[in-house]
């Protein structure tokens, strides 16, 4: 029997807590239709560090089963988001969680624990290296804090779940559910999981790539390369060379793509593109301008192959997109 538990703390986000719960308590329901034994379902507790109840971040108390101790019990260690108004704040408190608890988490991964963190949870992961030469993700606008805090993590900001052996991701605050039905297909059958995907309504090829910027990819400072991509951005209708802009940056053209590499996370025409992209994105939200329009605006002229290019890195098309975020 896969045993869960899910770690809280003081103004956690209480969806954390009690949404995968929900989805594994809809899994054992859906087990025992499909006559899966008893002891191959899921069970479950609620714990925080003294075993006291904790108060979410909407002001409201949840009780918990326990303290940290009860945690050696479990096969599965679920950590929540917490509340954050920004990247800094995020930063702030993982930089600040205590030792013990940083090595508390160490020792359960240690002893072959599954282990979960959801949005800014990944950050409490990466904090005790559990993500170093992983793959992870985290919500999308977190990417930056996370590349430049956590570069040792092979980050894919796209997806709203990653799994890495026995470490699980969960991007956005509700990525609970994609991350608790991956935990379902981990543990039980094929048919459980997809009967517990379609009662929750769940779209299984979800991905963040419509909400992520280029600025999102990007970690660290570095001026010249910022004071570039200033004028990428201010001069997106016209063709831009690479010798023209290394030479903005008074380098080499090796030394420009070196640099710029290693502060965006891609070659400088990719960063632009997706700087293309993100504009195009901004005018089918707020404007009414025919596609034409909107791909003149950003320096592209053929239309068929601007909607391949848009499909290809948004994974929808420039009307989904329009219809869905408008």
């Amino acid at each position: 029997m896969p045993n869960v538990t899910v770690f809280a703390m003081d103004n956690i986000l209480a969806t954390g807590v009690t949404g995968p719960i929900e989805v594994l308590n809809i899994a054992n329901i859906q087990a025992d239709i499909a006559g899966i034994p008893a002891d191959q379902r899921f069970s479950w507790q609620i714990i925080s560090v003294d075993g006291k109840p904790v108060r979410s971040s909407a002001g409201f108390l949840i009780p918990v089963d326990g303290d940290v101790k009860r945690a050696r019990e479990s096969d599965i260690i679920i950590i929540p988001g917490f509340n954050h108004t920004s990247a800094r704040e995020v930063t702030n408190f993982v930089a600040n969680m205590p030792d013990g608890y940083i090595s508390w988490l160490k020792a359960r991964h240690h002893e072959g624990k599954v282990m979960c963190g959801i949005c800014s949870g990944t950050f409490v992961l990466a904090e005790a290296g559990l993500l170093d030469g992983k793959t992870s993700t985290t919500s999308w606008w977190l990417t930056k804090a996370f590349r430049r805090r956590y570069p040792a993590v092979l980050l894919h900001p796209k997806e709203i779940v990653t799994e890495d052996g026995n470490i699980l991701s969960g991007a956005g605050a509700s990525s609970w559910m994609q991350l608790s039905l991956a935990l379902v297909e981990r543990f039980l059958p094929p048919q459980v999981a997809t009967a517990c995907a379609r009662i929750m309504l769940l779209d299984r090829g979800a991905s963040q790539a419509p909400y992520l910027k280029a600025e999102h990819l990007t970690s660290g400072r570095d001026a010249s390369i910022e004071r570039v991509i200033e004028h990428m951005h201010d001069h997106l209708k016209h063709e831009m060379t690479l010798a023209h802009l290394a030479q903005m940056a008074a380098m080499s053209e090796r030394t420009f793509v070196r640099r710029f590499r290693s502060f965006a996370g891609m070659p400088p025409g990719q960063y632009l593109q997706k700087m293309r992209l993100d504009i195009a994105k901004r005018l089918l939200e707020e404007t009414d301008l025919s596609l034409e329009n909107i791909i003149a605006e950003v320096g592209y002229t053929d239309i068929s192959s601007f909607r391949r290019l848009f499909k290809k890195e948004v994974e929808v098309s420039p009307k989904v997109f329009r219809d869905r975020f408008r």
